[in-house]
């Protein structure tokens, strides 16, 4: 696996093409990006910012951060679909985070030759990030703005470049406003610019313009959110956030009972050391403990690394898309150790060449294991789509599924049965569910308790058996 560039073809040429021929590769399999509820409702909001900025009504309230549906809203006058608008904002948030990691590296360290070899195989190649790069998700958008303000925040410090200052503070803003968790990860390098400031007091002079830009850029979220501005920070997991959580592997909450295999404190740090996300992570941590070679790594991202894989084991929850935040630090920290290792044991060109071909094809395998259940639940999806346009037009209880057919735009009055608890049923309805999908996770929650009463009180009548287990009924009064 050679390489090497020349004038002709940049690092940054090939750190763009590979991004973008998996995203087609996926696209040609029929795979459009969607994928489980969170996909939807970026996609569905999206689409009413687009329709309010066309003059029709207002898009309304929203939980999550505004950035992503707020950029595809105004992108899709470009693009013209929101799908396909979406997922260009996620490969082009790939592309970027490609690139400025690679910028990265090639800041903080003299030696790196195999630089471009490493993020290839252990970024854009890592199966997670592969993942969460076709997905119509906003975790990459905020990522890549994760990247590029730590690049700059670095940069301000080592080389006093004033415009990167401000390129810092704007790129943390945009990261926190995509997702609000990028502020752990952000707020060391906020101290790591805050003691350089103090220590030449004459660039304090830029915090007020700096201030006022981000007044600015604040603008979306204060505006949408003006009725609850801090709701976010009432989020039912930051409200249970514990010490005791670091412990824990099961966890009953609001989402239903989950059953990990491992305590929390070590999935938080999962990203350094599993195949998932860092096939060689064990490899190169094992030859740090062993102090096989030297490892002096920059203190504010090891800290900022740390923070914030420490808030997440505080977590009620896990979930292997919280990890792609901070998992850039994790790479540039290792990248030293990876390059030390290549010329302590590879001294001949063929062996190394060997190894990153043979690293290449386990990457690729892995990549398709993991991506497996997304294709899959998206052609799901699809076929149950395809199953429920006849009957449309009804009253629709349902749930998890329901979030699909209303993002592929059937038309029900949806009954969503883990929002409400109802004690009645509108006879004649129709009811999608799949009761052994859910019987442990959201045993007596509202998806199940609804689930027992209409069994209890009503005559289920079979219309049309789904995929999955999946069953259409009509909902019939027992007398």
């Amino acid at each position: 696996m050679n390489l090497k560039t020349n004038n002709i073809i940049s690092p940054y040429m090939v750190l763009t093409l590979v991004p973008f021929l998996l995203l087609m590769f996926t696209r040609a399999l029929g795979f459009d990006g969607l994928y489980g509820q969170d996909s939807y409702e970026y996609l569905r909001y999206s689409n009413a910012l687009y329709n309010a900025l066309n003059g029709g009504e207002s898009a309304g309230d929203y939980f999550w951060p505004l950035y992503y549906p707020l950029f595809g809203a105004i992108a899709n006058f470009v693009f013209g679909n929101i799908t396909i608008t979406l997922s260009s904002i996620t490969l082009i948030a790939s592309i970027i985070s490609s690139i400025y990691l690679f910028k990265i590296i090639r800041l903080l360290y003299d030696n790196t030759e195999y630089a471009l070899h490493f993020i290839i195989l252990f970024f854009i190649l890592s199966p997670s990030i592969f993942v969460f790069g076709v997905v119509i998700m906003s975790d990459l958008l905020s990522t890549c703005f994760i990247i590029l303000a730590i690049y700059h925040a670095l940069k301000f410090n080592k080389q006093s470049v004033t415009r990167s200052l401000y390129y810092a503070a704007v790129f943390a803003l945009s990261a926190i406003m995509t997702r609000y968790a990028s502020f752990v990860v952000l707020v060391p390098f906020g101290f790591l610019i805050l003691f350089k400031l103090l220590k030449h007091k004459r660039q304090l002079v830029h915090l007020l313009p700096i201030l006022i830009i981000l007044g600015i850029l604040s603008i979306p979220h204060f505006y949408i959110r003006s009725d609850n501005v801090s709701g976010f920070l009432n989020h039912d997991w930051l409200q249970q956030w514990s010490f005791l959580n670091f412990f824990k592997s099961e966890f009953n909450t609001v989402d239903g009972t989950s059953y990990n295999k491992l305590p929390n404190i070590f999935y938080a740090f999962y990203n350094a050391y599993h195949p998932k996300f860092l096939i060689i992570g064990i490899v190169l941590l094992a030859a740090i403990a062993f102090k096989k070679l030297k490892f002096k790594p920059n203190k504010t991202i090891l800290i900022s690394y740390l923070l914030y894989s420490l808030f997440l084991a505080g977590i009620p929850f896990q979930n292997s898309r919280f990890l792609v935040l901070n998992f850039g630090l994790i790479l540039i920290l290792l990248f030293p150790v990876f390059q030390s290792l290549l010329h302590k044991f590879s001294a001949r060109k063929k062996i190394r060449n060997s190894t990153f071909l043979f690293i290449l094809l386990i990457q690729i395998t892995l990549c398709i294991y993991v991506f497996r259940p997304f294709y899959h639940r998206n052609q799901l999806e699809k076929r149950i789509v395809t199953l429920m346009k006849p009957y449309q037009n009804k009253t629709l209880y349902s749930f998890d599924i329901d979030i699909a057919l209303k993002g592929r735009a059937l038309n029900f009055d949806y009954k969503n049965m883990w929002i409400e608890r109802y004690s009645n049923f509108n006879s004649n309805a129709m009811v999608l569910f799949n009761p052994n999908k859910f019987r442990i996770q959201w045993k007596d929650k509202n998806p199940m308790l609804n689930w027992k009463n209409m069994e209890d009180n009503y005559r289920l009548k079979l219309i049309k058996e789904g995929p999955e287990g999946w069953k259409l009924y009509e909902l019939k009064n027992k007398n």
